[in-house]
């Protein structure tokens, strides 16, 4: 299978499969590239794959800047998409990365129409009431010393514990892969920039702008999810038009590492369907 990683001209790791129509796949706070490691194989056989870390974490450089919002990261992905030139795209955003994904959702139906193909929100974030409570905790005082004196392995495995309905699947190699990246320089910096940002100040003009994007979007939440409730995937389904929400039953957060399988066949399927 054909593999390039690379750092992008706006310094953004990547790792790019396959050939085909784009797809183009955003993690949540704290994690990284590794959490779609399932996705490479059946998404890359017909589709040119595209794995980005997102500014402050995994291998994309953290620098100690304030240039953390939400509205930041969309314009880096954005960028990467002129860059690129991708066309026909697919978008795939988990939790934080779903944010980020409605953002440029807006923005490409609005200004490039022609480049946005689907869209796929996956326990997606979206409005302000439901933010989670490890994350409001990450936003006080007491999370800044939590976050800067906490071991890294043991701030992620923290994390992952809130995302997993079943615990028991958490592996060692799963906090290693997202407690390595926070203790980089720079990388507890980044966590909390982003955790501080990750609600814009127009959140009501953006939520009102969610009735505008009009591609095919597949709503995708584990039942069990403690971080982003099933409500806000209820509320994302009655404000997007051309949307499907569906239901991982026994599962939380992150499908794509808790349920894997039934994750990849929901959003193929959805792929398939409106081709």
């Amino acid at each position: 299978m054909s593999r390039s990683q690379t750092l992008t001209s706006i310094n953004l790791n990547k790792e790019v499969y396959g050939s085909g129509d784009p797809i183009v796949c955003l993690h949540g706070l704290g994690a990284n590239i590794y959490t779609w490691r399932h996705f490479i194989t059946p998404f890359s056989l017909n589709n040119k794959l595209i794995l980005v870390d997102l500014k402050g974490f995994g291998a994309s450089p953290k620098p100690y800047d304030t240039n953390y919002s939400l509205e930041d990261h969309a314009d880096e992905i954005y960028k990467i998409i002129l860059e690129d030139n991708l066309t026909k795209l697919t978008l795939i955003g988990n939790s934080l990365g779903g944010g980020v994904a409605l953002l440029l959702a807006i923005r490409l139906c609005e200004q490039e129409p022609a480049r946005l193909s689907k869209l796929v929100l996956i326990d997606s974030g979206g409005y302000e009431e439901y933010l989670p409570r490890y994350l409001r905790l990450v936003r006080s005082i007491l999370g800044v010393l939590i976050v800067y004196l906490s071991p890294s392995k043991l701030a992620a495995k923290f994390v992952l514990r809130a995302c997993f309905y079943d615990r028991k699947k958490i592996t060692r190699d799963q906090v290693q892969a997202y407690a390595v990246p926070i203790t980089s320089p720079g990388g507890r910096h980044a966590l909390l920039q982003t955790a501080k940002q990750c609600i814009p100040p127009n959140i009501a003009e953006i939520l009102d702008k969610l009735k505008t994007i009009s591609v095919p979007t597949l709503i995708l939440s584990g039942r069990e999810d403690r971080v982003v409730p099933l409500k806000v995937a209820e509320l994302l389904h009655q404000a997007i038009p051309n949307s499907t929400l569906e239901v991982v039953e026994q599962c939380g957060h992150i499908p794509q590492e808790e349920k894997p399988d039934e994750a990849i066949a929901r959003i193929s399927k959805f792929l398939a369907a409106v081709n």
